[in-house]
Order: structure tokens, then sequence, then C-alpha cells
């Protein structure tokens, strides 16, 4: 959904762009030429852009940005905690209102107007006067409008970006640490730092994708995903380990620990009280040297 998010954001900054750019030169120049030849060309002119603009390309560029708008106001409000929400909910707003609605309430009814004229008409003069005045000003606004929304969402995607590198370091970080494991019998020690910092990433950075743990029931629980409900629920308990290798024993690429952890945790009830556990760690040495688990048992040796 994330990426679906910041997709959507980049075709709405290139759209709204893109707009922007139409309409800015509009308001730049071309209205400045119509208005420096004699009325009756610039009307016909002008009623010929009219009717010219009216084409599936650039209806796809100004309606299909506005879907994506649309959608980037309904998700900002249902991810409202995502990093650049704000962004994207007031630069969504800001084009389909000082941009679309603009269009379609002010200037197409102009245009209307103007079409109607016949450019040689004794009328056509002041008309198209009056036609210069109100429709360029109107374009200014959703120029403004649609260069705005861009900005915004600008900003809202280097936001997301950011919030997602900040994350992808820790991960990298809690990678890195997991490395440094060069004996067997620091993963203990590892562990515990790692489980009483609150650190569950980094405490999953130190068992192998498909790991083996089993619970005091007799259950075997495969993978990481699995492993990191029940560590989870060790963090949430507040929980402070003291681990103290018993015995190592490497064979090849193979390490087994006897390991002792005392420590204490919260109860239901918010109580501190003591916990142990007498475990048996399989570890698994890598390519870069390091090792990680492949099979744990906290109760193994009780």
């Amino acid at each position: 959904m994330k990426d679906s998010i910041s997709v959507l954001t980049f075709v709405a900054v290139l759209g709204c762009g893109l707009v922007a750019g139409i309409f800015f030169a509009f308001s730049n120049f071309v209205m400045k030429a119509l208005a420096s030849v004699p009325p009756a060309s610039g009307i016909a002119s002008m009623q010929s852009i009219n009717v010219m603009v009216l084409n599936r390309w650039f209806f796809a560029v100004f309606f299909g940005t506005a879907a994506c708008c649309l959608v980037l106001v309904v998700a900002s409000l249902l991810h409202w905690q995502r990093p650049g929400a704000t962004y994207l909910l007031v630069a969504g707003l800001l084009y389909f209102v000082g941009t679309v609605l603009v269009t379609i309430v002010c200037n197409v009814p102009l245009n209307d107007s103007l079409a109607a004229v016949a450019p040689t008409s004794a009328d056509a003069a002041p008309t198209w006067s009056n036609y210069l005045k109100t429709w360029t000003v109107w374009n200014h606004v959703r120029t403004v409008a649609a260069l705005a929304a861009a900005a915004l969402f600008t900003v809202a995607l280097c936001r997301a970006s950011s919030s997602t590198d900040l994350a992808r370091s820790k991960v990298l970080s809690s990678t890195k640490s997991a490395a440094l494991l060069f004996k067997p019998e620091d993963w203990p020690r590892r562990f515990e730092e790692r489980l009483n910092a609150g650190d569950l990433d980094g405490v999953m950075a130190l068992y192998e994708p498909e790991a083996r743990f089993v619970k005091l029931t007799g259950e075997i629980l495969v993978g990481r995903d699995a492993i990191r409900k029940v560590l989870g629920g060790l963090v949430e308990a507040k929980t402070q380990f003291h681990s103290r290798v018993v015995r190592a024993m490497v064979v090849g690429e193979i390490a087994q620990l006897y390991t002792d952890f005392e420590g204490t945790r919260e109860d239901d009830s918010g109580k501190t009280v003591p916990v142990h556990s007498r475990a048996i760690e399989v570890l698994r040495r890598q390519p870069d040297g390091s090792w990680k688990l492949i099979m744990g048992d906290p109760n193994g040796r009780e």
C-alpha cells in the first residue's frame, strides 16, 4: 500500500507540474499575444484554442491528475500517521479545488460565452476585453494552485522517502551489529543486549530466516516471523536478561551453546517477577564469518 501511495504521489507531481506549465504559458505570453492583435483575430484564435484543447491527451493529464489527487486525499486520511500525510491532503485539495473546480466554475463558462460571440460583431470588442481580464485572473489562480500542489506532493514524497531510508538504516545497523559475532560465545551476549534495549529488529537479525524455536509446550516455530511474535512478547513485558555461557562446542560450521539466562519481567499486573532459562542454542557460521541461530530451545536443559 505504501509503495502504491508513493507511485501515485509521483504521478501527481508530474501531472500537477504539467498542468501548471500549460496554464503558465497562457498567463505568461499566450493571452498577452492574443490581446495585442485586433479583437476579431484574438476572438477567433481563442475560440479555436478552446475547441482544440478538448482532446484525450489534455483530458488524460487534467482529469487523470485530479483522480490521483482524490485517491491521495483519501489515502492520507486513512494513513494519517504516514510521514507526509498532511502534505498529501493539502496538495490534493489544492489541485482539485484551485485548479479543477476553478476551471469548471470560472474558465469554462467564460469559454462558452466567448464561443457564442461572432468575432466581427459590434459587441465583440468589449466582450473580448472583459474576457481577457477575467479569464486571465482565474487562469493565474489555477496556475498557482497546480504549481503549489506539485511542490507539496514533492515534499510529501521526500518525507516518505526519508522515513523509509531511516527505517532501512536501522535494519542495516542491526544487521551490521549481528555481523560482528565472530565467536559463537558472543551470541547470547548480543541477544541479551538487544532484548534488554527493546531492539526487536536487532534481536531478529541474530536468527537465520528459517530458524527453529522450541516453545515450552514442545511446539516448534519455523521462521523469523513466527519467532518474532514470541520474542516480541518478551520485549512488551520489559524482560531484562543476563546471560552466561556454560558450555560451547564447535564442529566445523556448526556450534552448540548451553546458556543460562537470569532476569526479570513484568507480569500482567505490572509486577516485576524473576525469570530464568536453561537454553540450548545451535548456531551456524555465515559466509561473512558471523554466527546466527538456526535452532533455539530456551528450556532445553530444564
